[in-house]
């Protein structure tokens, strides 16, 4: 059975995150696979069994408040590092996403995505959901994803129309163009219409690429923003002090973000 593996350290930010894990594996016929690692021997005897097992009933009876009870929802406790311990889950396991809340901005600026989120995000073998602790679950999204027309990205777009189909929403693909597209660039976009009819492609036009990504975020209501890993600095920057509130307020965009392909 296919699994979403779904970290978490008993916060409100992963019980938010929680419920995309649940809803993700119901739309993919998928098991939640729950983890809570602990990097002390000492401190993961003071987390009792029957703590943990009453966190995942309180989550379990969120799901099923939230339509999503039918989902079958594995846990466990684990001791270690917790990059090797999800890297050595997904590696023996079939693992087709990791979902993560994250708890965003603070007033400093500091960035969106914590220590923890970006060790994962930098070394997953498999895509990434990344959820902010501002934006709440809702059944019903809209899906976007942010591309360079580069063929490195295939086998992200093939992922992500794969999640756009199950949830039977249209994917709507955006390239900010801030220069001249190259030759390369426009074969790529014209393949990907030719194999793909019913996703739309846009190029906004704009110096800006932030301001692009935003504005094409607020004005199409997207939930959901697909990237490609190797863009992700530009992404990290959108969520600091200058510009969160400008997407947040509008868009409550979670990422999900892809490898690249070689």
């Amino acid at each position: 059975m296919a699994n979403i593996l779904f970290p978490t350290d008993f916060s409100d930010t992963a019980n938010n995150a929680f419920l995309y894990a649940v809803n993700l594996a119901k739309v993919l016929n998928a098991d939640v696979k729950l983890i809570s690692v602990s990097s002390h021997l000492n401190h993961q005897a003071n987390i009792h069994q029957e703590d943990f097992e009453s966190y995942t009933d309180q989550l379990k009876s969120l799901a099923t408040a939230n339509n999503l009870g039918d989902v079958n929802v594995k846990s466990s406790l684990e001791v270690g590092d917790l990059l090797l311990t999800i890297m050595d889950i997904v590696s023996k396991e079939d693992v087709k996403y990791i979902v993560m809340g994250t708890n965003g901005q603070n007033s400093l600026g500091k960035k969106i995505f914590g220590s923890n989120t970006l060790n994962v995000i930098n070394n997953a073998t498999v895509p990434v959901l990344v959820i902010p602790n501002r934006v709440k679950f809702k059944a019903e999204r809209n899906f976007g994803y942010a591309t360079l027309f580069s063929e490195k990205e295939n086998k992200a777009l093939a992922q992500m129309i794969e999640v756009t189909d199950r949830y039977k929403k249209e994917l709507k693909i955006v390239h900010v163009e801030n220069n001249v597209m190259t030759q390369e660039m426009v074969h790529t976009k014209k393949e990907w219409e030719s194999t793909y009819p019913k996703v739309s492609i846009s190029v906004e036009n704009n110096e800006d690429v932030e301001e692009g990504l935003i504005n094409f975020c607020t004005s199409n209501k997207i939930d959901v923003l697909g990237v490609v890993h190797r863009e992700l600095s530009a992404f990290d920057r959108l969520f600091t002090v200058n510009h969160s509130n400008r997407l947040l307020q509008t868009g409550n965009v979670a990422l999900l973000i892809f490898q690249e392909s070689n």
